[in-house]
């Protein structure tokens, strides 16, 4: 399991290369498509979808533009275009202001799928969510100069277990024509935005065997993936 401190875009990049590597191990297809520089990873790719629509993707695997690149450690390209997409994952935080945060984020995260399925139904779209359970958070967006330090509280574990059972409604697809995510994780990390962020594995966050667990998550790309574009 991952674990990462959750407070830049760099952390955010340091999850979607740990996805990728787990990926790649757990995997022999994607591993030797990856080996083969058939496929390769990017981040923050912007991709036109053949129906048109263009999208920022978080992490996206697929063909690249061009084809056999160098490998990085990761045993897997690094790409910048594609001229196709076979897995878009999308990343979604909440670090404070959880029950006003429930509708935006179930919003863009089905929105996410929804515009990848109508470019390509065989792409596999998945989601992440990581949600904050510290019981206070020090958001910069609240702070000024020369004033005290703002610190938002937090009931907790209440509102983490709130927002988790409410993105549990986002709905999983087990077969290409559905709607939904094919794979959907939930983290749980303790970040005051002051002394660095842990993983928090107890409850309320998703336990192994769990839909949204990460081990689950990562097992129903790769089993997609396999099922999808083996022949590729």
């Amino acid at each position: 399991m991952y674990n990462y401190l959750p407070r830049s875009d760099s952390h955010s990049i340091a999850l979607c290369r740990f996805i990728v590597q787990d990926l790649v191990l757990r995997s022999e297809v994607i591993r030797e498509k990856a080996k083969q520089g058939r496929i390769a990873f990017g981040l923050n790719v912007r991709h036109t979808f053949p129906n048109g629509k263009t999208k920022t993707l978080d992490l996206a695997v697929g063909v690249p533009e061009p084809v056999g690149l160098p490998l990085t450690p990761h045993g897997i390209s690094q790409a910048e275009a594609f001229s196709r997409v076979l897995i878009s994952c999308e990343e979604k935080t909440c670090m404070t202001e959880h029950g006003k945060s429930q509708p935006r984020l179930f919003d863009e995260l089905s929105s996410s799928h929804e515009i990848v399925h109508q470019g390509d139904q065989q792409c596999i779209a998945a989601g992440v969510a990581i949600i904050n359970i510290a019981p206070s958070f020090v958001s910069p967006l609240r702070q000024r100069t020369g004033l005290d330090l703002v610190t938002t509280r937090h009931n907790q574990p209440a509102v983490t277990g709130s927002m988790i059972r409410h993105l549990r409604g986002l709905p999983i697809r087990n077969d290409v024509g559905q709607v939904g995510f094919d794979a959907f994780m939930q983290g749980v990390v303790n970040c005051t935005n002051q002394n660095g962020a842990t993983l928090h594995t107890e409850l309320p966050a998703p336990q192994p065997g769990d839909p949204d667990h990460y081990d689950t998550f990562v097992n129903r790309i790769a089993l997609a993936f396999e099922q999808r574009f083996a022949s590729l």
